[in-house]
């Protein structure tokens, strides 16, 4: 039985000792003699970057610098009392549990661990290894968006209809991101937040908090009676990485849950070209993920129902255009909110969501 380690509130408890036991649970026998801190990533989930030197086996290929995420700061800490388990914990225990069973291109973690309102996670430094991070601001070519989509139709595969007994935090629908969903769309937030001279002007037709927020949960109603795979949950381009060969591949994986594909897949589509590139290429993109899907073992979808539940899922971007200057730039947010919106109004998501009982 592997020993617990105990978890580091601050940054400063992140010591060589430390990372020697956590680490040495995956690489018995190594150890840390050198860590410093070389940046700092402050957010919901900070992430500290750091060089190491370390002695004794070299056959676990640890690398020489590492991303340590954790809920470090204090003040986020303190408001995420009310959510069930934080964004960090959730990745934590994805990673420890579920990640090692899918076969998908993702970071190597080496150490995933939690306590009551904080989680800590050691992942590669993926900058260090040439990968470079998604930009919110800086949408892909709808070649990329393609071969992303290959990716989530290989989770999706892989995981149609199977249910992960024993994994008790992982079941349908994502507590931590429908919990802070609500947070975001609550009276008192959108009030406060839309008052901001910063804030992202919604478009009329959607500026119906309530019916914003009913549409909201009509889609969560959906997709729990249409529970099929695992999905990301927040597949969205500040979440992607490129590889230094090319590859995309999805990081951040806070929202994990058994769901509907189109959770995945509308979302990601719709955010990650521009509205002209969306609105010509989404229909040979969802069906460049029918055919992806069902080559790897997926079902074969219903090309009408495809359709309609594209729509459908286009208000899981909704949230952009309430998220906080705090927790996003106001670029981001005004980039990523504008491609949302016009894809829901293009759509009539809010409409469609209405006949869900």
């Amino acid at each position: 039985m592997q020993q617990a380690i105990a978890i580091p509130d601050t940054i400063e408890g992140l010591t060589a000792s430390w990372l020697t036991q956590a680490i040495g649970q995956r690489c018995p026998g190594l150890t840390v003699t050198s860590a410093t801190v070389d940046r700092v990533i402050w957010g919901t989930s900070t992430k500290v970057l750091m060089p190491i030197e370390y002695t004794g086996p070299r056959d676990c290929e640890l690398p020489q610098r590492l991303c340590v995420k954790g809920e470090f700061d204090e003040r986020v800490r303190n408001s995420l009392t009310t959510v069930t388990m934080t964004g960090t914990q959730v990745e934590a225990q994805f990673y420890n549990d579920v990640a090692p069973r899918l076969g998908i291109p993702m970071p190597r973690h080496w150490f995933g661990g939690s306590k009551p309102g904080m989680g800590v996670l050691i992942l590669d430094d993926l900058a260090a290894l040439g990968a470079t991070f998604g930009d919110p601001v800086r949408p892909w070519p709808p070649e990329r968006v393609a071969r992303a989509l290959e990716i989530l139709a290989a989770l999706h595969a892989s995981t149609w209809d199977r249910r992960f007994e024993g994994i008790a935090w992982l079941g349908i629908g994502s507590p931590t991101l429908r919990q802070y969903s609500e947070f975001l769309m609550s009276e008192a937030h959108w009030q406060t937040h839309f008052t901001q001279p910063d804030a992202f002007k919604l478009p009329r037709a959607l500026s119906d908090r309530q019916q914003a927020l009913n549409a909201l949960r009509a889609m969560w109603r959906y997709d729990d009676q249409h529970a099929h795979c695992l999905v990301h949950g927040d597949a969205h381009l500040g979440n992607t990485c490129v590889a230094a060969g090319g590859q995309p591949f999805f990081i951040d994986w806070a929202g994990p849950s058994i769901s509907h594909w189109a959770l995945d897949v509308s979302y990601f589509i719709a955010g990650s070209l521009t509205v002209a590139d969306r609105r010509s290429h989404e229909r040979d993109l969802l069906q460049h993920y029918g055919r992806q899907l069902r080559e790897r073992g997926g079902p074969q979808l219903q090309e009408g129902a495809v359709w309609d539940d594209y729509r459908r899922h286009q208000l899981h971007g909704m949230c952009w255009s309430t998220l906080p200057s705090t927790l996003q730039s106001p670029e981001n947010v005004d980039a990523m909110a504008e491609r949302y919106t016009c894809a829901m109004l293009d759509h009539d998501s809010i409409q469609l969501l209405a006949q869900v009982r």
